[in-house]
């Protein structure tokens, strides 16, 4: 005979929230409390029912009045009165501004020049919500490292995992086999949770740049991870040996992080930018106001004065903010930010927390996990292979990115995120850990495989991998690195090598950034009667600028050196001035050109090199495999043309040679490509191969040979 159900009910409220989106979020699903294993749940509006089963037959054998539900309605976490967390919508608002300025960012959508910002959000997001739960369940005596560690593993590595597994595949498909070993480093150090470290490692000067690396936004995760593995442990010993000083414990970590970051900032904005140690302050500042270190406002005035402060900051770093603007101003002012919104919600609603709570941001927060996750790897390849769309680049395809974005995140989120993170309770640690592990170990294996067999060359032509193969272009001996080149403010000029002069050839002096330092090979080999001597730095426009001495970076110093000093002491006969020169080194430009001829040097500019809008080797071995001849020519940076005629009469009317890097590689809408053979005149986007500097060099050299013979006549 079939059963009938029984039920029973129990308002849950969930602090106004209606329980169906406080079981969208994951902070709260009363069906995961524990029961018989004959009863079922199921959420009904604001109301948890649980079903058993009433069998007739077991009610005979036991007597009429055997089964009956005597016992109180269970009571659920979270649902309680006493919640451990309480579900915020504002919060999912917040990350809802969190993530789409970075999208815009990403997509190339004019009008965000600071929507980079989102992630400082999301630390301190972070911040609050994980630290006040590690605070909370300290406080009742129910922290667990072991539970803790199972629900960061099913709330993170489901959807991370599917990313890996889809970006893996199109890496497989697309990427060249240098680009192919590139990708499995970086998914490597992903697994690992160190991808922070990885790119802080590897992001010099030189390397691809970062919209050819699927996994590059995966640092952020990297950070997260290990302020996590930290903090938890911190948290116990500050709440078993200073319970009363644990919250001033965790500012002092704070202002220590905070105060390295202006320190380091100014000699190495990568490690800044990448490293935990530097960005910890920003989850800091969410965990203080969540232990209650920072007294969060109680009138309707002053929540409301703080959230709209923190909004109007938050607004301001997206809209008016730089990639250009110090960072740790940035890094403030969206912090501080994100802080200031989150205290106005603190104790109770407020205005800014209204808007924020509006469903369709809500939503945008409940999936924005999975779609900061998916959008970068979509961007990348729909740039580096138009995988989706045939136009590349450009506002609508952004748009439309954003758009595959959103449904592709909207599905992790729902079949993927929200699964695992409903089996929470049921699924034991030593299931998760284990299976966490298998999955680790798999792709780390699997990224192992790809560097053994060399990125799989075997997938592309022979003619298409050699090509290819000089996106991994080392130029550090051509650029004669760390003697006369100096990639890194760690570097010295070698003034023994670099700055030594000749008393039996005419001695030049090539002064500039990297754009300079690629040209020293081809001028030295095509001028071997002029001993050509070099002071150049990664970024370092030749400019006399005046100089704190407090200022410890390689360019200013350098600058300093050559200009104040070495050329106080000794005669050149000819100046070169070289760099990638944009419109704003101009004014610059003309007072150094005066500085030196008024000190009676002779002086020339060399112009700008025609660049591309990708790496050139990845363009040409594209050309080869679409069949299409015009890729590269239709990639050119726009702009350089123009602006290389504006210095030539710019330079001239200062009286001053201007030699043009660009007319020696074009010639009206043709440019080299290839230096010979196979051999790229260029291995990234703009700087020269050593066989493309031979080449420009030999062109230079007759425009400078016109002033040879008087500038030997003068060194003799």
């Amino acid at each position: 005979m079939r059963g009938r159900n029984v039920l029973k009910s129990v308002n849950c409220p969930l602090l106004a929230i209606r329980t169906a989106k406080a079981r969208w979020t994951g902070y709260c699903n009363p069906c995961h409390a524990a029961r018989p294993h004959d009863e079922t749940c199921e959420v009904n509006g604001n109301k948890v029912q649980f079903r058993r089963q009433f069998h007739p037959e077991r009610r005979k054998s036991r007597g009429a009045g055997s089964f009956r539900h005597t016992r109180t309605v269970r009571h659920v976490r979270i649902c309680d009165a006493q919640p451990t967390v309480k579900y915020r919508a504002d919060i999912d608002g917040l990350r809802a501004l969190a993530v789409v300025p970075v999208l815009l960012y990403h997509a190339g959508i004019p009008g965000f020049p600071g929507g980079f910002v989102g992630v400082d959000i999301f630390f301190v997001i972070s911040g609050y919500l994980i630290c006040g739960m590690i605070d909370a369940d300290i406080r009742q005596g129910t922290f667990s490292l072991g539970d803790f560690y199972k629900r960061r593993i099913l709330r993170i590595l489901p959807a991370l995992f599917a990313v890996f597994l889809a970006t893996g595949i199109l890496a497989y498909i697309y990427a060249m086999p240098v680009e192919l070993e590139d990708h499995a480093r970086s998914l490597a150090s992903a697994v690992g949770s160190v991808s922070n470290i990885y790119f802080a490692g590897t992001a010099g000067y030189f390397d691809a740049p970062a919209e050819t690396k699927p996994l590059l936004h995966t640092w952020s995760l990297g950070v997260e991870e290990q302020f996590y593995l930290i903090v938890p442990l911190l948290m116990l010993l500050g709440w078993r040996v200073a319970p009363k000083r644990a919250g001033l414990l965790f500012a002092v970590a704070a202002a220590l992080s905070f105060a390295a970051a202006l320190a380091i900032n100014h000699r190495n904005t990568t490690f800044v930018f990448y490293l935990t140690p530097f960005r910890a302050w920003e989850l800091a500042l969410g965990a203080l106001l969540s232990i209650g270190f920072v007294r969060a406002p109680r009138t309707a005035l002053w929540k409301d004065s703080c959230g709209a402060a923190g909004m109007l900051l938050l607004l301001g770093a997206i809209f008016l903010g730089s990639p250009s603007a110090p960072l740790p101003l940035m890094m403030s002012l969206a912090s501080i930010g994100a802080a200031l919104v989150i205290a106005s919600g603190e104790n109770g609603i407020s205005t800014v927390g209204r808007l924020l709570s509006l469903r369709p941001v809500v939503f945008i927060g409940l999936i924005s996990y999975s779609l900061y996750l998916w959008h970068w790897p979509l961007i990348v390849f729909q740039r580096t292979d138009a995988f989706l769309l045939p136009q590349a680049s450009g506002i609508a395809t952004g748009m439309m990115l954003i758009a595959v974005s959103i449904v592709v995140a909207w599905l992790s989120w729902k079949f993927v995120e929200m699964p695992f993170r409903s089996k929470a309770r049921e699924t034991s640690r030593a299931a998760v850990f284990g299976v966490a592990s298998v999955a680790m170990a798999s792709a780390a294996a699997l990224c192992g495989l790809v560097l053994f067999a060399g990125g799989a060359p075997f997938r592309f032509p022979e003619r298409v991998v050699g090509i290819a193969s000089y996106l991994a272009y080392d130029p550090s001996t051509a650029f004669r690195s760390g003697q006369c080149y100096l990639a890194t403010n760690r570097q010295q000029l070698d003034i023994r090598t670099c700055m030594t002069t000749d008393e039996t050839r005419p001695n030049y002096l090539l002064v500039g950034d990297s754009h300079a330092a690629h040209l020293w090979s081809g001028l030295s080999a095509a001028m071997p009667a002029v001993n050509i001597m070099q002071a150049t730095a990664s970024a370092c426009r030749p400019a006399v600028l005046p100089v704190s001495r407090l200022d410890t970076r390689a360019c200013p110093k350098l600058m300093q050196f050559v200009f104040d000093d070495f050329l106080v002491g000794n005669r050149v006969d000819r100046i070169l001035l070289a760099g990638a020169w944009k419109d704003e080194d101009v004014p610059a430009l003309i007072d150094t050109i005066e500085v030196l001829k008024s000190r009676g040097f002779d002086v020339a500019v060399l112009g700008p090199i025609v660049e591309y809008d990708g790496a050139l080797p990845r363009l040409l071995a594209d050309e080869i495999l679409r069949n299409s001849p015009s890729i590269a020519s239709r990639t050119r940076t726009a702009g350089i043309r123009e602006r290389d005629r504006a210095l030539g009469r710019i330079v001239a009317a200062k009286g001053a040679t201007y030699l043009s890097v660009y007319d020696a590689v074009c010639r009206g809408a043709f440019c080299d490509e290839f230096a010979e053979g196979d051999v790229p005149l260029q291995f990234d986007a703009g700087h020269l191969t050593a066989k493309g500097s031979e080449v420009v060099g030999r062109r230079l050299s007759a425009g400078l040979a016109g002033q040879l013979a008087r500038a030997g006549h003068v060194s003799h």
